[in-house]
């Protein structure tokens, strides 16, 4: 006697399909979890340097001795000074608001400035709001999160070289295997080829413009005002160019560099009209014609687009939100068109 048909049981072995496999990549994410941090840091510098990789396996012929070539530079040239500048960085915000209780205490304002900030002062008067109380609270506030931070940053040391050892090793198999993953990852794609590889040029485009464009530009300006401090003599040099960088993101490192070169004007004046122009020659160079020149037409958002979505995404995921932010952005965009020309009636 044959075994009777039950109606639907393809459905529902599709169903049970489905939800085991769907089960099975959840813990698959719980177990790699801890490792994300890592995982998510080797993706986005094995995207960022991938056109590198290319040069160099030409060169060798070898994958693994390319990826591994690689993967010792970037740990030489970027992981280990970050290390470095965040250590001082740390150090130096213990002395943030004794140094600027004494920035407020000794400055004077110069009589060729006076007429320019005056406006200024009587606004914040009018609303009863005195400013050096406010700033060094904010300071004392800065300085003691900054301070437990480092405190806490201490007493996790063997976590952070755990994922930094994490995040090597995968940085190489990124390399090595990278492409074949990815092709993977969009063979698995319910979609045409062609909304698949738009898909994937647009969020890569998206990420190449905001690392080169934004980032890039950020830690140049930094670097470039953190020289400037160091040479006119201004204190915590390495932490207000970090601010500096910071500041750059939203396109507002004069905030920081102006009132250092004011405070340098008090004792000298030479080297503080020096920083004062320095500091405004690095922000226009570098928005106006470092970062055109870097991101080019790659990212097609507009900027209050780009600069909403890296906000937005530095409040959600912290610092990788910075590219998150408005890679997500765009594929929200992509898949609006793809609907738009494929699926509208």
């Amino acid at each position: 006697m044959k075994d009777s048909v039950v109606p639907g049981r393809g459905k529902w072995i599709e169903v049970f399909f489905f939800i085991l496999f769907g089960w099975i990549a959840y813990q698959s994410f719980r177990l790699a979890e801890p490792f994300l941090p890592g995982v998510l840091g080797a993706a986005m510098l094995g995207i960022l340097f991938s056109p590198l990789y290319q040069r160099v396996l030409r060169r060798v012929h070898n994958p693994n001795v390319a990826s591994l070539l690689l993967t010792i530079g970037i740990f030489l040239l970027t992981v280990l000074p970050m290390v470095w500048m965040g250590w001082m960085v740390l150090n130096e915000a213990v002395n943030l608001r004794t140094t600027l209780s004494g920035f407020i205490e000794n400055f004077q304002t110069p009589s060729y400035f006076q007429s320019f900030l005056e406006p200024l002062f009587k606004f914040f008067e009018s609303f009863h709001i005195e400013l050096k109380p406010l700033l060094l609270d904010k300071a004392t506030e800065l300085s003691e999160q900054m301070s437990s931070k480092g405190a806490q940053l201490a007493g996790h040391l063997l976590v952070m070289i755990f994922n930094g050892i994490v995040l090597l090793l995968t940085l190489f198999f990124v390399f090595r295997d990278g492409k074949k993953a990815s092709e993977s990852i969009l063979w698995a794609l319910p979609m045409s080829r062609e909304n698949k590889q738009d898909l994937l040029k647009r969020v890569y485009d998206t990420f190449r413009a905001v690392v080169a464009g934004v980032f890039v530009t950020a830690v140049v300006e930094g670097l470039a005002d953190m020289l400037g401090f160091f040479t006119a003599g201004v204190p915590l040099a390495v932490f207000f160019g970090l601010g500096v960088a910071v500041f750059s993101l939203l396109g507002a490192s004069v905030l920081i560099t102006i009132p250092a070169a004011l405070w340098v004007m008090n004792h000298d004046t030479g080297w503080g009209i020096f920083l004062l122009v320095w500091g405004i020659l690095v922000s226009v160079l570098s928005d106006n014609f470092l970062k055109p020149v870097l991101m080019g037409s790659k990212a097609r958002m507009p900027f209050l687009l780009m600069f909403f979505s890296t906000l937005g995404g530095m409040k959600l995921y912290g610092f990788m939100g910075l590219f998150f932010g408005p890679m997500v952005v765009t594929a929200f965009l992509t898949f609006w068109s793809i609907y738009r020309r494929d699926y509208k009636a």
